[in-house]
């Protein structure tokens, strides 16, 4: 509902895989302005299309046609009378406002349902509504006029106020400032590398004068000399660099210590709280004092977080297994089987078997045979598009066919791109030349 669509070319655009059922007065607006290659809408099942229909009343929305400029099959959008969604008003509020402005914060329907406490597919655990909740009050604290924009937000801050998560995202913030550097120090910095890059620069022009033959011994000595001194030069910026940083990393880790105060006095009440808090008093006494090893202590207490199940112990479980693998990279957390004994189950990113395809011959000239290593498990499709993206054929390919021979007559020479699709997604893909 309430969708936008510019001027691209069918912006709506639903393979032949694709379910969405009857949309009613949806509201979703297409660029009045709009010239070819936008088209429309394109719905590539014609049979769920049919069965499935836009209903709409020809208007405009803020700019916006109700009605595409064109649409297939013909039979898939159908006039009638009603009342368009609008999104401007949705149920008194701007629904659509959220999205308006990229990169500034705005409220959105799912925090008024966190603050409300009001989210539509429970069951929600504890430890996600909490998450949820740590979410909107970073928002909030970090934006603090999204506080006024509704009453239920000021609540929600002002509860928050006095718990673990306000006192989290404080050490957070506090984390943040461990990698501050004084302004005039970066300048200092920047303005020596771009010294020691010309100094290197004069030191790689005097070697490449070196290799001259002609040279005079006076000569040769001169340059020996100069390259010497822009050496001496390059140490000393060198030093002067490597000293600042080292009196930078002294201040982080004085830094990283009154963080370290500020983690340890947060009182915890729940296991997702205290995993937060354990996994920051790692990361100060390591990362943010630049120590480049764990005690063995430290690394059992990582693996005892990160061999969590993240969806009851909280993003600190993520945290955890980032520093894990600073002391072993091999190890693989397994959610599915971490979360499964509390009945959540999590899908496991088993990727699927490749399936090589190929033409062949390629190029071709009136005839081809597309060759899959593998027999497909279910009907697919074959799709040949042009160098602009257009579909110049299209084939259904059975299951348990491994060679599938096609005409290319109606081709003219040029290179193509094709792909084989089925109802899971893209199988394989590849590029295909016809010549005359």
């Amino acid at each position: 509902r309430g969708n936008h669509f510019h001027n691209h070319k069918w912006p709506l655009h639903l393979d032949g895989t694709a379910i969405i059922g009857a949309q009613d007065h949806r509201g979703n607006l297409w660029d009045p302005n709009a010239t070819a290659p936008a088209w429309g809408a394109w719905y590539e099942d014609t049979l769920n299309a049919f069965a499935n229909r836009f209903f709409y009343d020809p208007t405009t929305i803020n700019g916006g046609n109700t009605q595409p400029p064109s649409w297939s099959p013909s039979n898939w959008f159908n006039f009638t009378f009603g009342t368009n969604y609008d999104c401007a008003n949705d149920d008194g509020e701007d629904y659509c406002a959220q999205f308006h402005q990229r990169g500034k914060e705005r409220i959105t329907d799912l925090d008024r349902r966190v603050a409300n406490d009001s989210l539509a597919n429970d069951p929600y655990t504890d430890e996600t509504k909490w998450m949820l909740k740590g979410r909107l009050y970073k928002k909030l604290d970090d934006s603090p006029e999204l506080r006024d924009s509704l009453q239920a937000m000021a609540d929600l801050y002002d509860e928050l106020q006095v718990t673990a998560t306000a006192d989290l995202k404080r050490v957070d913030d506090e984390q943040l400032h461990l990698y501050d550097l004084d302004s005039n120090v970066v300048a200092d910095l920047h303005a020596n590398k771009e010294q020691v890059d010309d100094l290197m620069a004069l030191v790689r022009e005097g070697l490449e004068q070196l290799g001259d033959s002609s040279l005079t011994p006076a000569e040769r000595q001169a340059i020996l000399t100069n390259t010497s001194y822009y050496r001496e030069d390059i140490r000393d910026l060198s030093i002067w660099n490597t000293a600042t940083l080292q009196t930078a990393s002294g201040s982080k880790a004085s830094h990283a210590d009154g963080v370290q105060i500020t983690n340890s006095g947060v009182m915890v009440g729940e296991a997702i709280e205290a995993n937060a808090r354990t996994v920051n008093a790692i990361y100060l006494a390591t990362i943010g004092k630049d120590v480049g090893a764990f005690t063995p202590t430290q690394a059992s207490a990582l693996f005892d977080v990160a061999n969590q199940c993240p969806m009851l112990a909280g993003n600190a479980v993520f945290k955890a297994r980032a520093l894990y693998w600073l002391i072993d990279d091999s190890y693989d957390f397994d959610d599915a089987t971490l979360c499964l004994p509390y009945g959540i189950v999590v899908k496991r990113l088993i990727p699927s078997e490749s399936n090589g395809l190929s033409i062949v011959p390629n190029p071709a000239l009136n005839e081809a045979t597309l060759v899959l290593t593998k027999t497909l498990d279910e009907p697919s499709v074959f799709v040949v598009f042009d160098a602009i993206g257009a579909e110049v054929l299209r084939y259904r390919i059975p299951a348990d066919m491994p060679r599938f021979a096609f005409s290319t007559v109606s081709l003219a020479p040029a290179l193509y791109h094709y792909q084989v699709r089925g109802p899971s997604g893209v199988i394989g893909d590849g590029k295909l030349t016809i010549v005359r």
